[in-house]
């Protein structure tokens, strides 16, 4: 073929002159020279080529992956893309794309693939008690260069307990977004008419008593004709009500740094579980487990919409959950007539425990300092802010906890209880000691194994694990 016909088959973008930076419009001109046309004009057919297509990256502009959990919260992706969006408007140079994947608070599978694949994402979600464990395994990319680059102690920025979970053998490998804590929620409504006097639920009051408080609850139990359960006053295990919220509560310890142990069968721990088995007896564990699976669904499936929580239906008069639940209770259950207060304990105890999330970059990201660049603004002020005003987050900057103009009234008794919260220990078994913890609550509350048995196992399933990175 000679030149002439070649350049006869030449195919060129077609750019519009009006943009400043050219875009690719989608669109093919196909142009037809004479011969001498081809020649005047080759100059420009060489710059141009064959069928040039021009990408985001040919006009300068960062493309950012960025990963959501799917596990989070309808409210907390809203929250997490208008960041993203907020922050591509700033920086028109760089796109944040915001993209819900597979996973929950210790399923990292879809991102420990994508890494090890090469395609993973710019940016990611994690639940913060997982950090250590993640960094151990090299999935995380240390952040430590970059903060040290920028010159600042964000360690004095961010509350001591988030900032803990996001440090690994003194590295930081994510930084904090926002933190939550876990109060009882009771139905006043439910209690008027059983003729429970409230003021037994007043914090000024201080927590209730166990045995008190499984008194009221059980008075509040219905059955129907079969003797099935059509409305308990409390299942301890729903929502909130895990082990580390039982084992706190009854003052016990899972983790002791000087000998570097996990402390399943702390004292404290045990007591906590038996007040889970003891729950469940005297309910019957079928009978729970099949009001639960009815109603809620919850956590073994957790398909029902968020209306039909047994909490904002009545179903249940009493239930542990966190300030998360306020965006959804006000979409679902504005005339809900509620109250909170502290996690029962016995002698007085005022517990507990705080999580939440974190953003990292992982191991074999290409624009490093891009991602960087919108890490420190999801994590920042104006990151927690949208956290805050739309998922009713707590934020883990200091000075945001200061700005009380963005709490609601119903924040408080929350925001009191941070000084006394208590985290998950940031181990480099974190996941997997909560799986088993988990798993040893099931077994617990089915009556299926005494408190001590399943949380020995716990301890023979995860100390070997832990042994390999004490010193």
């Amino acid at each position: 073929m000679n030149l002439d016909r070649l350049l006869q088959r030449v195919c060129i973008v077609n750019i519009s002159p009006a943009k400043a930076r050219p875009q690719y419009s989608g669109l093919l001109t196909f142009w037809q020279f004479t011969p001498l046309e081809m020649k005047t004009t080759i100059g420009t057919l060489v710059l141009v080529g064959c069928c040039f297509w021009i990408s985001a990256e040919a006009q300068g502009q960062t493309q950012l992956k960025f990963w959501l959990n799917s596990s989070l919260g309808a409210h907390e992706k809203a929250a997490y893309q208008k960041a993203a969006d907020a922050y591509s408007q700033k920086n028109p140079n760089v796109k944040v794309n915001v993209e819900a994947v597979p996973g929950s608070e210790t399923d990292a599978a879809k991102l420990m693939t994508a890494v090890r694949s090469g395609v993973g994402p710019d940016l990611a979600v994690l639940d913060r008690f997982t950090i250590a464990q993640r960094a151990s395994t090299g999935l995380l990319s240390d952040l430590t260069p970059l903060i040290k680059k920028e010159g600042k102690d964000l360690s004095q920025e961010y509350s001591e307990g988030p900032w803990k979970e996001v440090v690994y053998q003194d590295k930081v490998y994510a930084l904090p977004t926002n933190t939550d804590a876990r109060v009882l929620f009771y139905n006043k409504q439910i209690l008027k008419a059983a003729g429970i006097d409230l003021s037994e639920f007043d914090p000024a009051h201080g927590p209730i008593s166990p045995d008190r408080f499984k008194e009221i609850a059980f008075k509040l139990n219905q059955t129907d004709s079969s003797g099935a359960y059509t409305r308990l006053g409390f299942v301890p295990w729903l929502e909130q009500g895990w082990g580390y919220t039982w084992g706190y509560a009854f003052g016990g310890s899972f983790f002791d740094s000087a000998s570097c142990k996990v402390t399943a069968t702390d004292p404290g721990v045990v007591k906590g579980y038996q007040f889970l088995w003891d729950w469940a007896k005297a309910l019957d564990p079928q009978k729970a487990r099949t009001f639960v699976d009815t109603y809620w669904q919850w956590p073994s499936v957790g398909t029902l919409p968020d209306a039909q929580m047994p909490f904002f239906t009545g179903k249940v008069a009493f239930v542990i959950t966190g300030n998360w639940i306020f965006p959804v209770m006000k979409e679902v259950a504005p005339n809900l007539d509620y109250g909170v207060t502290y996690i029962p304990a016995p002698g007085g105890l005022k517990t507990s425990w705080s999580g939440g999330w974190s953003v990292v970059i992982p191991q074999g990201v290409k624009n490093v300092e891009a991602a960087y660049g919108f890490l420190r603004f999801v994590t920042g002020e104006e990151g927690q802010t949208f956290l805050a005003k739309e998922a009713a987050s707590l934020p883990t900057l200091k000075r945001l906890l200061e700005r009380k103009e963005l709490f609601a009234p119903e924040y408080e008794f929350f925001l009191t209880l941070l000084p006394v919260s208590k985290s998950r220990p940031p181990v480099p078994v974190g996941a997997l000691y909560w799986d088993k913890l988990k798993d040893a609550e099931e077994a617990v509350i089915t009556n299926s194994q005494k408190p001590e048995e399943a949380l020995k196992m716990v301890m023979d399933t995860v100390q070997p694990q832990m042994d390999r990175f004490c010193k």
